[in-house]
């Protein structure tokens, strides 16, 4: 996978806290730290989703609702932003803006939707914020639970305190940085007219990739 967006749209996207898709799980509801979705529409950009209205805190354009039935990674709905006078459901109460599912859009040949295309690590916050961060989704909380999906099946989960997932965290952007990725986005951060020393540059990346270095399986070939 290729980086998503270079430094310099960076700056102008992400650096807002991100709104996470939805999973549903033992019959609970989360706001997830990964995009599965993301990887679909990077190989069928035409399939692309677009709303009528821009939020600074959901730059992917739309909000994917997943459910974990019977071992598998299932996508149940496909929303976008609209104005409220083409919304199914509004964001809040007396909200002039709301949501309108296009899933029949993205997915006009399929009923029942298994993310086979996915295979990573699903970042599920479980727990109270305890470190928030104005960008993208590196805010930290003090429980999580992840899940190990290949193909669309998920094959391990485990929960997990702070301390373990600073941990899962730190091996993740270490085996990032070996990547050409890594370098590529170092070079464009510490370049141009306004660069940033090396430090303040790995902080950011840091901080800007984390869903992209944190859902990756780095132990498994491509």
């Amino acid at each position: 996978m290729v980086l998503l967006a270079t430094l310099s749209l960076a700056i102008l996207a992400f650096t807002t806290a991100q709104q996470g898709d939805i999973l549903l799980i033992d019959g609970k509801k989360y706001s997830i730290h990964t995009n599965p979705l993301e990887g679909f529409l990077v190989k069928n950009p035409e399939r692309r989703p677009h709303g009528s209205v821009m939020s600074s805190a959901n730059w992917r354009g739309y909000i994917a609702t997943w459910e974990i039935r019977d071992g598998q990674l299932l996508l149940k709905d496909v929303e976008v932003l609209v104005g409220k006078d083409q919304s199914s459901r509004l964001e809040y109460p007396g909200s002039s803006y709301g949501y309108r599912s296009v899933l029949s859009e993205v997915f006009p040949e399929r009923s029942a939707i298994v993310a086979d295309w996915f295979s990573g690590h699903i970042i599920v916050p479980t727990g109270k914020l305890t470190h928030y961060v104005h960008m993208g989704y590196a805010s930290t909380y003090d429980r999580y639970l992840i899940l190990k999906v290949r193909g669309g099946a998920v094959l391990q989960r485990w929960e997990t305190n702070e301390a373990a997932f600073k941990k899962f965290r730190d091996s993740q952007f270490a085996a990032f940085k070996k990547t050409p990725e890594y370098q590529s986005a170092l070079t464009e951060a510490t370049s141009g007219d306004d660069p940033l020393n090396p430090e303040d540059a790995e902080e950011f990346i840091r901080e800007f990739y984390s869903e992209l270095y944190m859902s990756r399986l780095f132990d498994e070939p491509k």
